[in-house]
């Protein structure tokens, strides 16, 4: 039986002087990008770890390492890396809040709530530095131990059971098929590269719901750009690029393809096929179409 502590142990890490962080999110939006956002944007991935809970501050001060695990598709969670944990300070609250990765976490996912209201208080705020430890169980070593409310263990107490070591990474599934490609705003800003990829080499026509309200638009994209390309213009910015959708915010963006094209087909043909789809679901009289 694989036990987390004995890799620890042989990879250098003393399990005593380190917490486990078992990343579980309750925001929606949060825990399904939370393992693309880990391998797409690392170091926004360390700004997230670098607040927590009073409860979680209290352990985790002046332990050595962090090291940390998001919950994946499966249930369980997988491990997505050590830091070294260079200490604690108290920053202003309104410090924090005007980061700019504070801003994303509060705006995109509902997350990190306390600092909309900094009232002029501190708040302890972790120095985190990457490492390279255990850096072959990246995404591949994964445990299910019992959660609780303390989301921050002691590697020493938790002493978690191994129960998958996978062939490759757990953290990016395969990208679904184009009639299940369903992603909103936030998310298209952190696609695992699997996903961009097969995006880019797509056309046709899609579908944006604003799930505020359910609002809908249609749009096409060929050429160059394909729909990686038009779907990244699209959420560029915090509101849409459209005279409709500059009216919106994106994070409320719901993406989805309703035909795809081929290669071949011409612009002309692609954009009357568009408007095929604008009037079978109204989008012109009752959505955001003009």
């Amino acid at each position: 039986m694989l036990r987390l502590n004995d890799i620890l142990s042989d990879a250098g890490v003393e399990p005593r002087d380190t917490v486990i962080l078992l990343h579980t999110p309750r925001e929606a939006k949060l825990a399904r990008l939370l393992p693309f956002l880990v391998e797409a944007e690392p170091d926004f991935f360390t700004l997230f770890q670098s607040s927590h809970s009073p409860q979680a501050t209290a352990t985790m001060r002046g332990r050595a390492y962090v090291a940390s695990f998001v919950r994946v598709e499966s249930g369980t969670l997988a491990f997505t890396g050590i830091h070294r944990n260079l200490g604690v300070v108290d920053r202003p609250m309104a410090e924090i809040a005007a980061l700019p990765q504070v801003r994303r976490l509060m705006e995109d996912f509902g997350a990190y709530q306390e600092f909309r209201t900094p009232n002029g208080r501190n708040w302890p705020w972790f120095d985190l530095e990457p490492t390279e430890l255990m850096g072959e169980y990246f995404g591949r070593l994964q445990i299910q131990p019992r959660l609780t409310p303390a989301y921050a263990r002691l590697a020493e107490n938790l002493d978690a059971q191994v129960v998958a070591l996978s062939q490759a990474s757990v953290l990016s599934p395969a990208p679904p098929n184009w009639r299940h490609f369903l992603v909103s705003g936030p998310e298209i800003r952190a696609l695992p590269l699997s996903w961009a990829t097969r995006l880019s080499d797509w056309r046709g026509i899609y579908l944006i719901v604003d799930e505020s309200d359910g609002a809908r638009y249609v749009g096409s994209a060929y050429g160059t750009t394909n729909l990686l390309g038009r779907w990244r213009t699209h959420v560029a910015n915090d509101v849409g690029v459209t005279a409709q959708l500059r009216l919106r915010n994106t994070v409320n963006f719901r993406f989805s393809i309703l035909e795809r094209v081929s290669p071949d087909m011409s612009p002309d043909d692609v954009i009357a096929l568009e408007r095929t789809w604008m009037d079978r679901l109204h989008t012109i009289e009752y959505g955001l179409n003009t």
